[in-house]
């Protein structure tokens, strides 16, 4: 069980998680808007949709929601109970962010009243984001994305959005929520009974992946001309997972393309919303909205008593990260010639492999080559331990053994060399996310549906990597080494690196937060890379380029 103060953390204290950026250095890929403005006063990003206060929003408690949405008849599809599991839930108290919180507001003091507005969306709408540093939000707040921001989102293309803010945002994306203030609560259906404290309207957006696009199409609002007519996609990039999306023939699929079609399963047999009366619905969705990480919700559950967070939901929604990275990959390997094998990694998702968050993040491909009695002859994509350095002191720590030999997918964000004069840091990758101004390297795979040009308007584009159009695999060759009767090959994927770790941990001066995020780290299995797929193949009876899997690409 989780007492109060566990990892140092007073009782009653807050918390909160933003995110950043990765390394490799390749080749420069300036951002069509130049280098960031100036550093602004605290609290002076302004982007356009609903601002705090606006039309007197307050929004429900999340009680008050489970005081309904629990318990129900639905099992591990309990409405509430696959919410709490979700990192959705805990997007203020994840300890990465909140790390990557104070670096961000070291570098232009101020910027994470922004990030607040994704992480903790209720207290940027009722003013509490005026502490960059999350310090002024309250216990409610620290449900991240509840139920009610949600479940109140208007469509900002929609001629209703007019009604519900001054400043229309001219796109999805970077937070630019336009919220309805009424007691009104959107979903797939209209005509709710039972006894509710709500009202109940049907809203079309609430199941439509533009939904997902307000906070998962990141740009920096620094790096905009006029944010309040530049689309996000336009400039600034820092993550595109929604415009992947968009722009993926997955978005072309209808209800079966969308994000809640692979994120927000449909439960068999349908279900029912609230125990007390509620119709029972032949389309009933769960919301465990889980990504790829199952080592955030652990990190959380070590931190945070089991008062505010519910350690047993918190496993369950790490076990269903795992089950969706089983889903995103497949593995195909074929003879290439004499001494070499073909690994194909085909993307099954509808965005980028990986995609979201680039700072940290990464898949890679590992294999093994065995002799007749199953002994390794050799290894490439090997994870273990190394020596290191952790604040001048020696730490012996996991992480990619053989970088520079092994296929890793990630992007890279960096700094131009004047960008990087200009704040006097290296020039090259770079994790200081708000500082970014380049993309150094991007060679993840695309979904299928990929178009050069598309992804280019978006500033999606591969960089250092040549995708065709339409290509949604990467082929690897190996060379088989002498002796070798069967190669072993697995798709590895990790949400956050040793390296990624280290530097929030030695660059983070204003709390205490990269001290507890490194404890939690070293006692919840160091996030441990994931299988996300795997496949193996005897060389005796091994298919060649003509037999199975698809040949290689030239």
């Amino acid at each position: 069980m989780r007492h109060p103060g566990r990892l140092g953390i007073p009782a009653g204290m807050s918390f909160r998680r933003p995110v950043v950026a990765c390394a490799c250095l390749v080749t420069l890929l300036r951002l069509p808007t130049g280098a960031l403005a100036a550093p602004p006063a605290p609290t002076g990003v302004f982007l356009p949709g609903t601002q705090p206060g606006e039309g007197g929003i307050e929004l429900g408690k999340v009680a008050q929601c489970r005081r309904c949405h629990n318990q129900t008849r639905n099992g591990d599809a309990d409405p509430f109970f696959s919410w709490e599991a979700t990192m959705m839930s805990q997007a203020a108290r994840d300890p990465v962010f909140r790390s990557a919180l104070a670096v961000a507001n070291q570098d232009i003091p101020g910027v994470g009243e922004w990030c607040i507005r994704c992480h903790a969306p209720r207290g940027w709408l009722e003013g509490r984001s005026k502490a960059p540093d999350g310090a002024l939000l309250t216990p409610e707040d620290m449900h991240g994305v509840s139920c009610e921001v949600c479940h109140h989102l208007v469509d900002p293309r929609s001629a209703e959005a007019a009604q519900h803010a001054k400043t229309v945002p001219p796109g999805l994306g970077s937070g630019m929520m336009v919220v309805d203030g009424e007691n009104t609560v959107r979903g797939p259906y209209g005509d709710g009974r039972g006894a509710m404290p709500h009202n109940v309207m049907k809203g079309e957006f609430q199941a439509s992946g533009e939904l997902c696009g307000t906070c998962h199409n990141v740009s920096n609002p620094l790096a905009g001309a006029d944010v309040r007519t530049l689309p996000p996609h336009a400039y600034g990039a820092i993550e595109r997972t929604y415009s992947e999306w968009a722009l993926s023939a997955f978005a072309q699929k209808g209800a079966e393309g969308t994000c809640q079609a692979c994120h927000m399963p449909a439960v068999p047999g349908g279900g029912q919303a609230s125990r007390f009366g509620s119709l029972q619905r032949p389309h009933f969705v769960s919301h465990a909205i889980v990504g790829g990480s199952s080592w955030a919700p652990r990190a959380v559950a070590a931190i945070f008593p089991a008062r505010e967070v519910d350690p047993s939901a918190l496993e369950w929604g790490a076990e269903q990260a795992r089950q969706l990275l089983r889903r995103a990959a497949r593995l195909e390997l074929t003879v290439r010639g004499a001494g070499q094998v073909n690994v194909r990694v085909v993307n099954l998702t509808g965005h980028k492999l990986p995609t979201g968050y680039p700072e940290g993040r990464r898949a890679w491909v590992n294999a093994r080559f065995l002799d007749v009695a199953g002994a390794v002859l050799a290894e490439v994509g090997r994870y273990g331990n190394t020596e290191a350095r952790l604040k001048g002191k020696p730490v012996s720590v996991p992480t990619l053994l053989d970088p520079e030999r092994t296929r890793v997918y990630q992007a890279l964000p960096g700094l131009s060399p004047k960008q990087a004069a200009r704040y006097r840091k290296k020039p090259g990758k770079s994790f200081h996310f708000v500082l970014n101004d380049v993309m150094v390297s991007d060679n993840r795979i695309p979904p299928e549906g990929f178009s050069n040009q598309a992804f280019a308007t978006h500033l999606a584009a591969p960089v250092g990597a040549t995708y065709a159009d339409g290509q949604s695999w990467d082929d690897v060759p190996l060379t088989v080494p002498p002796g070798t009767a069967r190669v072993e090959v697995r798709l590895y994927y990790q949400s956050v690196s040793w390296e990624y770790l280290r530097f929030l941990v030695e660059e983070n001066r204003s709390d205490a937060w990269s001290d507890r995020l490194y404890q939690a780290w070293s006692e919840t299995g160091q996030c441990a890379p994931e299988v996300m797929a795997e496949a193996a193949l005897d060389l005796a009876a091994a298919p060649g380029p003509d037999a199975g899997a698809a040949p290689p690409a030239p």
